[in-house]
């Protein structure tokens, strides 16, 4: 389902992946804590918020852990917070890069458990807790898209919702009951034509369409 989910910063990034909602996760591998949490953003901004908000959601951990990609401009950045050199900050980075992610960031928190893994089992543990948020997550391809706002009369209400409002390309924001039917509706910009064809048949041209912005859309 097409669905609104970064914020207007992001409306210019079109053609990327990133995951639709953040995601937290939590691993337990000898005894020490991985608690990872990823979220879409749009900004080094919002990946810094994300950072300084994992020290206040939980208090008192070892290490936090992070890397960020952001797409426009094209940016990265890995910290491995006390843990040896290129075992934390760096696999998080190159887990989110295999997946061919951007507008994104990973923060990895850990509470030791007593038990030294290594450096090569500390790679492998901060890999495998993105991996498995990762695997959870919802991954979708964002695209420029268009939110419009339909006009019709009460006659045709019921066609529209069937074939047009209940449609996985369609995510509807708001419809508004008055002496007529107002709907506010988005969708990707590769699929407007198909739809404005099929309002005018639904309506039988009696729909009223007005185009009110581009936004960014994930399907």
């Amino acid at each position: 389902m097409a669905d609104q989910v970064l914020g207007e910063s992001c409306e210019a990034f079109m053609n990327y992946h990133s995951i639709r909602h953040e995601i937290v996760t939590e691993l337990e591998i000898k005894k020490s804590r991985f608690i990872t949490w990823v979220s879409p953003i749009c900004s080094q901004a919002e990946a810094e918020q994300i950072i300084a908000a994992s020290r206040q959601r939980w208090p008192g951990a070892t290490h936090y852990c992070f890397a960020w990609i952001t797409k426009e401009p094209v940016m990265e950045r890995c910290s491995d917070d006390g843990e040896p050199s290129g075992t934390a900050g760096l696999p998080i980075l190159t887990t989110l890069k295999k997946r061919g992610l951007e507008n994104i960031v990973a923060v990895v928190v850990r509470y030791f458990g007593g038990t030294l893994l290594g450096a090569s089992g500390l790679i492998r543990a901060y890999a495998d807790s993105v991996r498995n948020a990762l695997d959870q997550a919802d991954i979708v391809q964002y695209k420029e898209g268009l939110l419009i706002r339909l006009i019709i009369e009460y006659p045709d209400l019921g066609l529209v919702q069937h074939r047009f409002l209940s449609s996985p390309e369609v995510v509807v924001e708001s419809i508004n009951y008055f002496e007529q039917v107002e709907i506010s509706a988005l969708m990707s910009l590769a699929s407007w034509d198909k739809w404005e064809k099929e309002i005018t048949e639904l309506t039988s041209g009696r729909g009223q369409y007005h185009i009110i912005e581009k936004r960014t859309v994930a399907v």
